[in-house]
């Protein structure tokens, strides 16, 4: 049967044929099998298979090299940019990312590593500026001391016990030790938290999480460094920087992880690899298993034992490479940082970041006070250190990943390697004077070209990575904002308008001013895209917006005041006005109310009869042009109210980040359905 089929095929199989591959054939079998009437494997299937395995010689070569397993993630790793934060490991859905103090790929990847590893990493990217509209950080500063014992005050210790009392989570991420080696930790004990409370300063892995969502853990706090803070930050936000879903796996499945509601992160200047830190040991003759406590201080290494404290000088120690390349001290991305630079002997600082991490204040007693100045000190410190590494390498011709250039908007790559920074459009497309001087300055020191983007907005090509970070410094310093790229409401797209163009029934500038305070680069689900028009003959295409508008002004008859002369006739494009007699008369089925026979009768006998907006919900360019919803409003109160609950309802029915526009979801929903819902919100 199956099993001498089996036998068989390895047998005829090529010296350069292995157990693995064998293992390949079949898991692909199982796949095919399933779609088929019974679900069974059989030899026919085995054998259609092995034939177009066995066939292309290439691909089976790659599979049984399994000595240096080609990896997308090499370029970060063996070039010292590898954050050994471990997010690659958990994201994999087939296991093949091994983590020693640093990921390596343990096993063939058919994607060589072209998916979730490579779109989670923190050093490819930092996904920064679209997580940072999704969580709007702030920085509130204080320090506490916790009622648990813990390194430096127990906050920590404190904060995640108040959480597994009162059921906010199921469990928490942790490091704990062996030997002072790190190891990944799930807690669901609240008293068990008591055994994790030293500071490692080791490499740290983060395989508990994926272990806790094998266990069915729902909900989970994570403590970590600031780099496994950025890392787990890019996959919650995973759709919306990569712009699909998670990967899936050999087996039809993506990972399960639970959801991590609280991200809790520590202070950091750099880590070392455990061997490092045993030499420190054994190099002032003391045992490992003797160390009470390590700490980091005043550029010191300090190891404590009970009868014995030494301070080793930071610099003397050798810090984990990928360090060198780190811009983050405090943990950024995180719901709330601890650490104890900044506060008094005993205490820790705490910085709340978002709206969850206000949940501390409940746990623990917090007091102003802190010195920012001690934390903006070792941030320069990084930053510095940062600097003087990514020169050097520039200056040696070594790889640089210019992961930080997305810390803000409006940035993106060419297909050269170079970058595009991209104004975010003024409204209307009105620029002043010295902003294009401004800009055109910036081109020639940068040797950039410039694009004018059908939207008004200026595009600056041809930016080197090692410049990008420098140029959108200036412009923001200048009040150009650089952002309309990505999930978010673009720069809204505007005709001159009324006070412009004789045609214009609206002040388009002046509504444009409006939106953009209320919706500059909020986050959609997709892009979403606005247009204004000043009259009804659409110039900017509202109707195919996400969200459209144009001026609209309907007349009626002063029936006393009209003779018939026809000039109202003369003037209409559109055949809505017919003269009969000495009067005129309008078909309101035809007139598309552009306002062009009020302004044009010599007698003033046409007057308003209604004079607004007609907007389009859910209009679309592109592949597929569809028309939005058509509304008529009238007052720009009612816009803005719209089109808070339209973007609202949007990121609540949508699916499928940066890939359904608001016309799919719409469509899927349906249109009334829709609309029932945004007048709900």
């Amino acid at each position: 049967m199956l099993e001498d089929f089996i036998n068989k095929l390895k047998n005829k199989a090529s010296d350069g044929i292995s157990e693995q591959i064998i293992t390949q054939i079949l898991e692909e079998s199982k796949n095919i099998a399933k779609s088929s009437d019974d679900g069974e494997v059989t030899e026919e299937i085995i054998k259609k298979v092995a034939d177009k395995m066995i066939n292309t010689g290439d691909y089976l070569k790659k599979l049984t090299d399994d000595s240096n397993p080609e990896w997308l993630l090499n370029r970060i790793v063996d070039n010292d940019f590898c954050a050994a934060c471990g997010t690659c490991e958990i994201v994999c859905p087939n296991n093949f990312v091994d983590f020693n103090e640093g990921p390596s790929l343990g096993e063939y990847c058919r994607r060589l590593g072209n998916g979730m590893c490579n779109e989670v990493c923190p050093r490819v990217s930092s996904g920064r500026y679209q997580i940072s509209l999704r969580e709007d950080f702030f920085e509130d500063y204080y320090y506490a001391k916790g009622a648990e014992e813990g390194q430096d005050g127990g906050v920590v210790t404190t904060f995640l016990k108040d959480l597994i009392n009162k059921g906010k989570i199921d469990g928490a991420i942790v490091v704990g030790d062996a030997q002072w080696k790190p190891v990944s930790l799930i807690i669901k004990d609240a008293d068990a938290l008591e055994h994790t409370t030293k500071s490692k300063y080791a490499i740290s892995p983060l395989s508990a999480l994926k272990k806790a969502g094998d266990m069915g853990l729902e909900k989970v706090a994570v403590v970590g460094l600031p780099c496994q803070m950025e890392g787990l930050r890019k996959y919650q936000y995973h759709p919306y920087l990569a712009k699909h879903s998670s990967e899936i796996g050999d087996e039809g499945y993506p990972v399960k992880l639970p959801k991590i509601e609280y991200l809790i992160g520590l202070f950091c200047t750099e880590k070392f690899t455990i061997d490092t830190i045993k030499k420190a040991c054994a190099d002032n003759e003391i045992d490992i298993g003797d160390v009470e406590k390590f700490n980091v201080t005043n550029g010191k290494f300090i190891i404590e034992t009970a009868d014995n404290t030494v301070e080793i000088p930071v610099k003397d120690m050798e810090t984990f490479s990928g360090c060198n390349v780190c811009r983050d001290f405090s943990s950024e991305v995180a719901d709330v940082s601890i650490g104890n630079v900044g506060s008094p002997d005993g205490f820790s600082t705490v910085i709340i970041r978002t709206e969850k991490g206000k949940d501390i204040a409940d746990a623990v007693k917090l007091e102003e006070g802190v010195d920012k100045d001690a934390i903006d000190k070792l941030t320069q410190f990084k930053l510095k250190r940062f600097h003087k590494n990514i020169d050097e390498r520039i200056e040696n011709d070594e790889f640089v990943s210019y992961y930080w250039n997305d810390y803000k908007g409006g940035v993106g790559i060419r297909s050269d390697g170079n970058y595009f920074v991209r104004v975010r459009a003024k409204p209307s497309g009105f620029y002043q004077l010295e902003d294009a001087e401004y800009i055109n300055e910036i081109v020639k020191d940068y040797e950039a070209r410039i694009k004018l983007t059908n939207r008004g907005t200026y595009e600056l090509h041809d930016i080197k990575p090692k410049d990008v970070e420098e140029v959108v410094y200036k412009l923001d310093s200048h009040g150009l904002l650089t952002g309309s790229e990505g999930p978010l409401v673009r720069g809204t797209l505007a005709c001159p308008g009324q006070f412009n163009c004789h045609l214009g029934l609206i002040p388009t500038t002046a509504l444009c001013y409006e939106l953009e305070e209320k919706f500059c680069e909020f986050p959609t689900n997709y892009k979403f895209k606005i247009a204004i028009n000043g009259c009804p003959n659409k110039c900017s295409r509202p109707q195919i917006h996400d969200f459209g508008i144009a001026g609209i002004t309907y007349p009626k008859v002063e029936a006393e005041k009209c003779n018939g002369c026809g000039r109202c006739e003369d003037v209409c494009k559109v055949n809505a006005i017919s003269i009969r007699g000495e009067m005129s008369y309008t078909n309101e089925n035809i007139c598309y109310g552009c306002g062009k026979c009020i302004k044009a009768c010599p007698h003033e006998a046409r007057d308003t009869k209604f004079h607004g907006f007609e907007v389009y919900v859910g209009g679309k360019a592109g592949r597929e042009v569809i028309e939005g919803v058509r509304l008529e409003l009238e007052t720009t109160d009612e816009i803005v109210d719209l089109i808070s609950k339209v973007i609202a309802t949007y990121n609540k029915l949508a699916i499928k980040p940066q890939k359904e526009r608001l016309a799919g979801t719409m469509k899927r929903i349906g249109q009334a359905q829709f609309m029932e819902e945004v007048k709900k919100a």
